[in-house]
């Protein structure tokens, strides 16, 4: 049954009401306001991809509550964004929705996060459930918070917890997407079909030998099916220094008569049946305030590159998932990284991450290569401006190839591509805790 809004939002107002004299209900609520501005210049390289010139605000309020008698406990977060600046040249937005123009586009008022949740705890585990308005997090699929505002989707949650194993379920009906008002949209295929859910399994078990598997089934009705398992466990090494080995291997299949056979125009070529596969291998050594790695993904079988429904921005639990994904078939990807924060010289605030991903071959593309350079700085204030964070991101991203006329007949602008995108990104925010 889903949840309409005028009833949720009768429910936590009744909640609220009878909370204001519950114990734990206000004195263990946290209320905050956020107020961010990002400047994004980006440009195609030459190649194919967006030219931006966006500045833009957002304020967004946000309210969770304590537990009322320690079961029932609420979630409230409104968002306010519109655009400070926005170049002549620029042909894309992407933290806005356009209106008559890139140059004149939507401001945004709507709640981010209107969810009512319960927990049941006792010795046979605890149960949590929830319904409404929320960001959702799983590994196959995760609402995107990289925007100014973040996207979020409507549905019910489940959840059960008996250490060491955590099983959690979650379906979805409606989606919101990060740059768009309103509370949000039914889920639809390329074509403009409906899809009637979302539905998300997890499981996560903690191993006796301290190594942590993780598994989930995700499922969009009659159109398309995911499914993932993944392996980790760290290695003490003494000294503040430890070594982190990850394992993950999944699929993406073609789920009934919604999945667009036929094709999707810029996007996706027709195909009889679509079965993707992947490996994704890495490893990270740590050392206090310093870390480095190294990743390698393959992908086999079809390109991994769907999305479970149209306006979906797209998750992909693997390292090869980057500003877009390494994800064609046959693709091979090895990635660097390395970070550090900068206690040492006494700027514990300040961080610098980054990494370098590429690959040469892809089934079907000619002259094929792809490559990624990424740096992110950051720095978070202390003292009287504490709450106040900003970051530099730079990005490198080039993809080329030409399709080979034999397997492949369409040069693709979807998530796996070819796409050449450059961005200088800066974020500012602040959080003050109230």
């Amino acid at each position: 049954m889903r949840i309409k809004r005028q009833y949720l939002a009768g429910l936590t107002g009744c909640l609220l009401a009878a909370g204001v004299h519950a114990e734990g209900f206000l004195d263990d609520s946290k209320t905050s306001l956020r107020y961010s501005q990002f400047y994004w210049d980006e440009n195609d390289g030459g190649g194919f991809g967006p030219t931006r010139d966006e500045w833009v605000q957002a304020a967004q309020f946000s309210f969770n509550s304590g537990w009322y008698r320690d079961m029932l406990g609420v979630d409230y977060s409104y968002g306010l964004a519109n655009d400070i600046h926005v170049g002549d040249d620029a042909n894309s937005i992407s933290n806005l929705e356009k209106d008559d123009s890139v140059q004149s586009p939507h401001g945004i008022a709507k709640p981010v996060e209107a969810y009512l949740r319960g927990k049941f705890a006792g010795g046979a585990g605890e149960l949590n459930l929830g319904a409404g308005k929320k960001i959702r997090r799983y590994a196959q699929y995760r609402d995107d918070t990289t925007r100014i505002l973040p996207a979020a989707t409507v549905g019910f949650d489940l959840g059960y917890r008996l250490d060491p194993v955590e099983l959690r379920f979650s379906r979805i009906h409606a989606f919101s997407p990060r740059h768009e008002n309103g509370w949000g949209d039914e889920l639809t295929n390329f074509r403009g079909e409906q899809i009637d859910d979302l539905r998300l399994y997890a499981l996560a078990w903690k191993l006796p030998t301290g190594s942590s598997l993780q598994a989930e089934y995700a499922e969009s009705d009659d159109y398309l099916r995911e499914a993932m398992v993944k392996l980790e466990h760290s290695f003490d090494l003494g000294a503040g220094r430890g070594l982190d080995l990850y394992a993950t291997s999944g699929l993406q299949q073609d789920a009934g008569k919604l999945f667009e056979y036929g094709g999707v125009k810029g996007l996706y070529e027709a195909e009889e049946s679509h079965d993707a596969r992947y490996l994704d291998l890495s490893a990270k050594y740590r050392s206090g305030a310093y870390y480095a790695g190294v990743a390698y993904n393959k992908v086999w079988g079809d390109d991994f590159d769907r999305l479970f429904f149209a306006k979906d921005h797209g998750t992909w639990n693997s390292s090869a998932k980057l500003f877009y994904y390494f994800g064609l078939e046959n693709e091979e990807m090895f990635k660097l990284s390395a970070g550090m924060s900068f206690a040492d010289i006494g700027l514990p605030q300040l961080r610098l991450d980054a990494h370098y991903a590429f690959s040469s071959h892809a089934a079907g593309f000619n002259d094929f290569s792809r490559d990624e350079l990424q740096t992110v700085l950051q720095y978070n204030f202390d003292g009287v401006l504490k709450g106040l964070s900003a970051a530099w991101l730079h990005v490198e991203f080039e993809t080329e190839g030409t399709p080979d006329g034999i397997s492949r007949f369409m040069t693709t602008r979807g998530p796996a591509g070819i796409i050449t995108h450059n961005a200088e990104r800066f974020y500012l925010n602040y959080v003050f805790n109230f």
